[in-house]
């Protein structure tokens, strides 16, 4: 996603240009179709990554006491969020007395923040796959950094939930260490 942002960005850059009436003319027709087939390929990308999973994350990152608050407050950002780009793009993007006239150049604040996304993540996400929500609790009490938390292993397993032997396990496992 980073990269198809900065291609057109460079691309719209680079091969296009502004006449004195805010008019764009087009210097090379085979880059600017290749800058559309990119913006296809952010979106391929968007829609089958990062737009489905932050849902998803967003859905396991906080304790089940506070979930449903938390989530009702991350879905009402990313909505406010949401609003807050469209609104400003037209603005952005346009020639003309109070618009900034980023026109292509736009492209490379949105890779920047792709970027950053993907700093965040590497940083900031837990991994939580194959985990109950219990387990991702337990995942977050106990390991300070995402990036450890690839080979984390919960001491109760699900079926031990299930079965109500996990409080026995734990307390077991507390008792054995002291």
């Amino acid at each position: 996603m980073c990269i198809s942002q900065f291609i057109v960005a460079i691309l719209g850059t680079t091969t296009t240009g502004q006449d004195a009436a805010g008019n764009i003319i087009v210097h090379n027709d085979p880059a600017q179709k290749a800058a559309i087939a990119f913006i296809c390929i952010y979106i391929f990308f968007f829609a089958s990554t990062w737009g489905p999973v932050a849902w998803v994350v967003t859905g396991e990152i906080f304790p089940l006491k506070v979930r449903a608050k938390s989530l009702s407050m991350t879905t009402a950002t990313n909505w406010l969020l949401n609003w807050a780009i469209a609104y400003s793009t037209p603005y952005l993007v346009n020639w003309g007395p109070g618009n900034a006239n980023l026109q292509s150049k736009i492209f490379f604040i949105w890779g920047g923040c792709c970027l950053v996304c993907v700093i965040f993540v590497y940083f900031m996400i837990y991994e939580t796959k194959g985990l109950t929500l219990e387990q991702v609790d337990e995942l977050y009490g106990e390991v300070s950094v995402a990036k450890n938390s690839i080979g984390w292993v919960p001491t109760v397993t699900f079926r031990e939930i299930q079965d109500g032997k996990g409080h026995d396990k734990v307390e077991h496992e507390e008792a054995t260490k002291v």
